[in-house]
């Protein structure tokens, strides 16, 4: 086997099932906060398109996919982030989900000919840029997202050794698991580096459509760099799991320059996943629909609403500029806090150290805990409020 997979460490998810087996609770008695799954219905519309084609699921698709598809990849990005330059042709591939997406782009775009390839990325981070980075025979250069700082990570502190030898950086806006959103001038400055030391940006934009309706849409790295330019540095990604609720289609699609499209659909066309027809199909409906998107972020309104109104005035819960998580500041150890809560009402939350790695002296994610604002607003009602009193018991 691939002597890289020693170097892989477990998911979070492996920890939290191991720091909680001890404790047995009925399927009925447990709400899960721990994973970032909608619990939306899936739109009737794209259920019933796999439905009436499901005939097609005896013809294999190709990995660039269909042109209907691409064209609606496309639309979307010209009108969500007037990005008006981005050819269906050229500039966009599916992928089967963002999770899979990328870890196939940072194998084909690591070239470890090179000497000390890095791969920077914020921490706390998703897990599969770290899995990634390490199978593509890169290091991974981990940036603290502190509370300090607004949970952003502080790339000023990285030296120019470090930029000098990074191939990729990892930006993920909105954050999971903070919610934290970049600015466009920080989007610029980064792809100023980006040109002097020569490194792509990989963004990672699954929850950029989840943000409160009442507040402008974050900013994408597409409004930054025009991804028809020979020389674009950036590698976007998008999906329908979350803004669509979809997470079980698995699709979502990459946008790149040219020459990185072309290079990743060689790739793709031995490793990539590709989509059914049948998926596809529905794919592109979810796509070019705006109501189902403006209808799920009203319901996120609500729900972030109640959960919110669950919590204390004093304990500063504010709603995220982004995504569906809250990033709950504890009074005490995050793994004895989620043990405590799982023990007493059947709350399944992720602590934060499970999503972080030691770094530079501290691991950010300790003393935190993610809890995913996704269920019904009667069920978050009831799941907020014993995560609330679970925090005055350890006062």
């Amino acid at each position: 086997m691939n002597n890289l997979l020693n170097s892989l460490t477990e998911y979070p998810f492996y920890y939290l099932t191991e720091l909680l087996k001890d404790i047995k609770k009925e399927p009925q008695e447990i709400i899960g906060l721990h994973i970032g799954e909608p619990k939306g219905d899936a739109p009737r519309e794209a259920l019933d398109i796999l439905n009436n084609h499901a005939d097609n699921y005896s013809k294999y698709p190709t990995s660039n996919g269909e042109s209907f598809l691409r064209a609606a990849y496309t639309e979307w990005l010209s009108e969500r982030f007037k990005a008006c330059n981005v050819s269906p042709e050229k500039n966009v591939l599916p992928v089967s989900g963002t999770r899979e997406g990328i870890f196939s782009f940072i194998q084909s775009a690591i070239d470890t000919s090179k000497k000390n390839p890095i791969i920077i990325m914020p921490n706390p981070f998703y897990k599969i840029y770290e899995g990634a980075a390490i199978m593509a025979g890169a290091k991974p250069y981990f940036v603290n997202s502190i509370e300090s700082e607004g949970f952003k990570p502080n790339f000023n502190e990285v030296p120019d050794n470090v930029w000098r030898d990074c191939q990729l950086l990892i930006l993920c806006s909105p954050s999971n698991p903070t919610g934290y959103c970049l600015s466009k001038e920080e989007y610029q400055v980064l792809l100023t580096k980006a040109e002097k030391f020569d490194f792509l940006l990989c963004a990672d934009e699954c929850y950029i459509d989840v943000y409160d309706s009442s507040i402008s849409p974050p900013i994408g790295l597409l409004e930054c760099e025009d991804i028809s330019n020979v020389k674009s540095r950036s590698v976007v990604f998008h999906s329908l799991s979350k803004r669509s609720n979809l997470a079980g289609l698995r699709s979502g699609f990459v946008c790149a320059s040219e020459e990185t499209i072309k290079q990743l659909s060689l790739y793709r066309t031995y490793h990539g996943v590709t989509l059914s027809l049948p998926t596809q199909m529905a794919s592109t409906w979810a796509w070019e629909d705006r109501n189902h998107v403006r209808e799920n972020r009203l319901l996120y309104d609500k729900r972030f609403e109640a959960a919110i109104s669950c919590f204390d005035s004093s304990d500063n819960i504010i709603r995220p500029d982004g995504g569906f998580y809250i990033w709950l500041k504890l009074p005490c150890d995050d793994q004895l806090f989620a043990k405590s809560l799982y023990q007493d009402s059947g709350i399944l939350s992720l602590p934060g150290s499970y999503l972080s790695k030691q770094n530079e002296g501290i691991n950010p994610g300790k003393g935190f805990l993610r809890l995913a604002v996704v269920h019904d607003v009667d069920t978050i009602s009831n799941a907020f409020s014993e995560v609330s009193k679970k925090i005055s018991d350890f006062r």
